[in-house]
């Protein structure tokens, strides 16, 4: 009996034994392949037990962050004047009137992505020296499929057209930044083509005026200009 049970008890430290054994073959395997390719397409890891597996996500971006990026272009459309350019002008205008719509037109240039990134939050950022508390302003994307556009020669008669869905934001009761969540966009402008962003007053033709100024690239004070902030993952 002694010695069987003793015989028993080592066999079962045997076989603990070696399964630990595996256990850490397999974790030293999985620390050399982690080693040798760190961005590389997804694998599993599995010990002899079955209840026990690793896996990787499918890609790693090899370099996470952020920026805040100013205008590279920007500019107003009025219906007013509507063959009237305003690129370099200090200030742009949201404005809605009967006939006297006005539409802002801003682009930014983005950042080249390290390899497997993509855009994991956007905000697009207006500083209102002027705004008309209450109204919800809608930004969209400009039409890709559109001819590209410009400072020097976009006004109303010929401004590009834009795609839906928009993204509104309220405007603020006094100066200071307004902002719209704009992730969506600025990954289409990663996937195809960076066609820029255009903001309208969603309720066009008010019988009653309101405006909704903001600082423009060229505005006299830097901190006032667009911006876009852009995270990447």
């Amino acid at each position: 009996m002694s010695a069987d049970g003793t015989g028993r008890r080592g066999r079962r430290r045997m076989v603990r034994s070696g399964r630990r054994l595996a256990v850490l073959g397999a974790a030293a395997a999985f620390t050399v392949l982690l080693a040798q390719h760190t961005t590389t397409a997804a694998f599993t890891a599995q010990t002899d037990d079955t209840g026990n597996t690793a896996s990787t996500a499918a890609t790693f971006c090899a370099s996470p962050g952020s920026s805040t990026l100013s205008a590279s272009a920007d500019t107003t459309t009025y219906q007013t004047n509507p063959t009237t350019t305003y690129g370099t002008s200090g200030d742009t205008g949201v404005g809605s009137a009967s006939g006297a719509n006005g539409r802002v037109y801003v682009k930014f240039t983005l950042p080249a992505l390290a390899a497997r990134c993509v855009v994991t939050a956007a905000t697009l950022r207006l500083h209102a020296h002027d705004p008309d508390a209450g109204r919800i302003i809608d930004v969209y994307r400009v039409d890709p499929a559109a001819p590209a556009w410009s400072e020097a020669a976009t006004h109303w008669n010929n401004m590009p057209a834009s795609t839906v869905p928009g993204v509104g934001s309220t405007s603020v009761a006094a100066a200071g930044w307004q902002e719209w969540t704009v992730t969506s966009m600025v990954a289409s402008f990663y996937a195809g083509t960076n066609s820029g962003f255009v903001l309208r007053d969603r309720t066009e033709g008010s019988g009653t005026p309101y405006w909704q100024l903001y600082g423009a690239r060229e505005n006299a004070t830097t901190a006032n200009r667009p911006q876009l902030v852009v995270s990447w993952g």
